[in-house]
């Protein structure tokens, strides 16, 4: 979204199949360095009937916690920081964009009809020149509205998993290794905040989406055909333009 933001006429490009599959595999990687210690030794479990637990070793609970949630939280936090200045930046960037400025109207008089005094190739490129920041004007409002989304999404996130995870951190040195000290509604409450945060990203995202209200509202109606058109028309746009995109 930061390079959606800076760069939104490369970014698209960049983005590529091979990308996405690197950026898939980078995660699986991340979550398998997760979970697979404890299988090799690195491991101190509670033997209680009445909770389920992963390994409580000091190392592993400071190790597991910061990869799984503090880092990427910290990461995340930190870009949309990033993604907020570059934002206001190009919205004082592009404020007045669509409508010539001063110096590009030295050549344009205007005494109830518009009459140039430029040769007619300047005036394609001004008119070229319009074209290209109208579209970057528009392309960036697309990507502003998405940060935006974006923004509330990783606030919900930080809301809903920080208490759950500050509690994971802290149990063990509070309780030690051998039991869980720290009551079951607690854990079971703090446990379904961070379940709940996957039950209200669909809602944020058709909050700011009218497509997605839309699917959501054809999907609760039963309405398939609609959805099928609609997904049908969006991969013709697409192929469209592709075909349109020069070699």
């Amino acid at each position: 979204r930061y390079l959606g933001i800076t760069r939104p006429l490369t970014y698209p490009v960049r983005q590529n199949g091979k990308c996405m599959a690197k950026m898939i595999l980078c995660v699986w990687l991340l979550s398998a360095s997760i979970t697979i210690p404890p299988l090799f030794g690195w491991a101190q479990n509670v033997n209680d009937e009445k909770v389920c637990l992963i390994s409580q070793d000091f190392g592993y609970t400071i190790y597991s916690t910061a990869v799984a949630f503090y880092i990427p939280m910290s990461v995340m936090l930190f870009m949309y920081y990033q993604i907020y200045k570059a934002a206001k930046r190009s919205a004082a960037k592009h404020k007045f964009a669509g409508f010539p400025r001063p110096e590009e109207m030295e050549g344009i008089s205007m005494n109830g009809v518009i009459k140039l005094h430029k040769e007619s190739e300047e005036c394609t490129n001004f008119s070229r020149l319009l074209k290209h920041d109208k579209k970057n004007i528009s392309i960036f409002k697309r990507e502003q509205k998405a940060a935006t989304t974006l923004g509330i999404i990783v606030g919900a996130f930080t809301v809903c998993w920080l208490p759950f995870f500050l509690l994971s951190t802290a149990r063990p040195f509070i309780c030690g290794t051998a039991c869980s000290c720290i009551p079951l509604w607690v854990e079971r409450t703090f446990l379904w905040l961070g379940y709940a945060n996957s039950l209200i990203n669909p809602f944020i995202y058709a909050f700011f989406n009218r497509d997605l209200r839309t699917t959501y509202r054809n999907l609760l109606q039963c309405r398939y055909r609609n959805i099928n058109r609609k997904l049908s028309a969006a991969g013709m746009h697409e192929a469209l333009k592709l075909a349109e995109k020069p070699e």
